[in-house]
């Protein structure tokens, strides 16, 4: 199973050593009893709202940031949607295209260029969705817009960009993270 980002709020205690927790949103949320020791101290108070990392209905972990992933993966999931619909479902399929998220998000965190987003978008076509593929001025269109989304962590250099990605990956204080860069 793959991991998934659903935001989270903590309900209360649950058994021992257990917090409640709701997971997803809308139609698409659950209730788990989670071991405390998964969330930050400073989380574990009712109403407390945070990003979990999922596998199947289990948190794995809470991501530092999380909610700015998952704003920069709304926007993709945006663009996706109504710019490239390549099968044309996105009107009835709101999240049919969440599994190409994570490749395009990974080019955009390298900067990688229009003709790069839209070779992407032309391999999903072509490879996993075995299309004949969209116009290339149609892919274009899509990786510019792509393109323009800011990522709400990165900075204005490389190393703000990696600065940010080892925050989250070992959970380091911003403040101590960025001064010994």
């Amino acid at each position: 199973m793959t991991e998934r980002r659903l935001r989270a709020v903590i309900i209360g205690p649950a058994n021992p050593g257990f917090l409640k927790v709701m997971l997803g949103q809308n139609d698409a949320r659950f209730v788990a009893d989670v071991p405390a020791e998964r969330i930050p101290p400073g989380l574990r108070m009712p109403n407390s709202s945070f990003v979990a990392v999922v596998v199947g209905r289990d948190l794995v972990r809470v991501e530092v940031f999380g909610h700015a992933r998952m704003e920069i993966e709304d926007r993709i999931r945006a663009v996706l949607n109504a710019e490239w619909d390549p099968i044309g479902v996105a009107h009835a399929v709101d999240d049919e295209y969440d599994g190409y998220i994570a490749p395009i998000l990974s080019l955009l965190e390298q900067n990688a260029g229009v003709e790069m987003l839209a070779e992407q978008l032309l391999s999903i076509e072509v490879q996993r969705m075995e299309l004949r593929g969209s116009p290339r001025g149609k892919l274009l269109r899509v990786a510019d817009a792509l393109r323009t989304l800011r990522l709400p962590w990165s900075g204005n250099t490389r190393r703000d960009r990696l600065g940010i990605r080892r925050l989250v990956q070992n959970g380091n204080s911003i403040l101590s993270d960025l001064e010994s860069g």
